[in-house]
């Protein structure tokens, strides 16, 4: 079909030059130059070359949350897709036991309270009776130099203030084991307090609800997944490169992603890069940031462009590309500035330009723009940008 095709098309080139030919001979004056097209010389020009890394994207923060308590969920306050804020009640989990233990560790701390407030009376009237025996005792000491007391009542001063001195120390000991006590007992009140507080799952950052598997009735237990949050407006592409091209992704590197389901193309920057190869694949995951935008979901496939070279190629416009079935052709002007058809082979896409695989050769003079405007074996004008 190839070969009928550029028989076709050559057959009719030639009656056309035919035609020309003798229109030009009975005539006998060459044809109008025409106008309002854009001549070229064609060189070669530098461009980069990119290799694809597919991959998912992905938010850059995701968070499962799940009960620290088990109890019956008792209300769930949003659905998949919700938009939440930090600090926002999510799930609330029943709270009646951990409530009635809180109410107990309160009421132990209450209790301790009074209980100190008498210890430490007793810690200050046991202190009194030591000083007052004290004092007594070193009376009876300078009145036994001077014969005023007996032995027998020094004696009995002394041990006063022997039991007085071993009351104090045994008061402060029961103080002082009270007052551990009490710290024990306010560590269990701010336990209770804490777990109370496992109650009511929150948001830990502003985001979006991605899963949902918590419902009303249902037993929460730690380990089970109730909601999942991802961040918004931070997203990346995890994409996967094979070893033999971790050399030319580099944390930094800018690359091009194309996201086929948005049908748009972002500007992505490599931010991380697995320091391990998969064993099974040989290949390394690159972590490519993407621009906050609100379209832009977890999930959805994309593909990085990763330049890796550069190369010198002849370049045209689409719009100077004539396409005949499956035969690709462009306009050249010769140095009299006579216009012939010239087949091309093309090969990739550069933006709104492709790049000319054979055909033609460096220097030579091609129509740009207009060749709508003109046909084979026409002469052109000196045109605006022509060289």
């Amino acid at each position: 079909m190839k070969t009928k095709g550029l028989v076709v098309f050559l057959l009719a080139f030639v009656l056309s030059s035919c035609a020309r030919e003798n229109k030009t001979s009975r005539e006998g004056t060459p044809p109008k130059p025409v106008g309002g097209v854009a001549v070229e010389e064609i060189q070669p020009v530098a461009v980069e070359e990119f290799f694809d890394a597919v991959g998912t994207v992905k938010a850059r923060r995701s968070a499962p949350l799940s009960s620290r308590v088990v109890g019956t969920i008792l209300t769930v306050a949003v659905r998949e897709g919700d938009r939440v804020r930090k600090g926002q009640r999510l799930v609330e989990i029943d709270s009646r036991d951990l409530r009635a233990g809180l109410d107990e560790a309160e009421a132990s701390i209450e209790e301790m309270e009074w209980t100190l407030k008498a210890a430490e009376s007793a810690v200050a009237a046991a202190e009194g009776q030591k000083d007052l025996a004290l004092a007594t005792f070193k009376r009876y000491e300078s009145l036994i130099a001077r014969g005023s007391v007996t032995p027998q009542e020094y004696d009995e001063a002394k041990a006063r203030y022997e039991v007085a001195d071993a009351e104090a120390v045994r008061a402060g000991r029961s103080l002082s084991a009270l007052k551990a006590k009490r710290e024990q007992a306010q560590a269990k009140l701010s336990h209770a307090r804490t777990v109370l507080d496992y109650t009511n799952i929150v948001a830990p950052f502003d985001g979006l609800v991605t899963a949902k598997t918590a419902e009303v009735g249902m037993l929460a237990s730690p380990g089970t997944a109730l909601l999942t949050i991802e961040e918004t407006g931070r997203y990346c592409l995890e994409a996967e490169i094979g070893e033999s091209r971790l050399a030319y992704a580099r944390i930094g590197t800018s690359v091009r992603v194309s996201i086929a389901a948005l049908g748009r193309e972002f500007s992505g920057t490599v931010a991380e890069i697995t320091p391990a190869a998969d064993p099974q694949s040989r290949t390394f995951t690159l972590k490519i940031d993407l621009p906050a935008h609100s379209d832009i979901r977890s999930g959805l496939y994309g593909k990085a462009e990763i330049p890796f070279a550069k190369r010198k190629i002849l370049l045209v416009p689409l719009e100077a590309v004539l396409r005949r079935g499956q035969l690709v052709a462009v306009y050249v002007v010769d140095v009299g500035g006579v216009v012939q058809l010239r087949l091309i082979t093309t090969g990739k896409r550069y933006n709104e330009k492709v790049e000319v695989l054979s055909g033609v050769i460096p220097g030579e003079r091609i129509i740009m723009r207009g060749v709508e405007k003109i046909s084979e074996g026409e002469r052109v004008s000196a045109p605006q940008g022509s060289r």
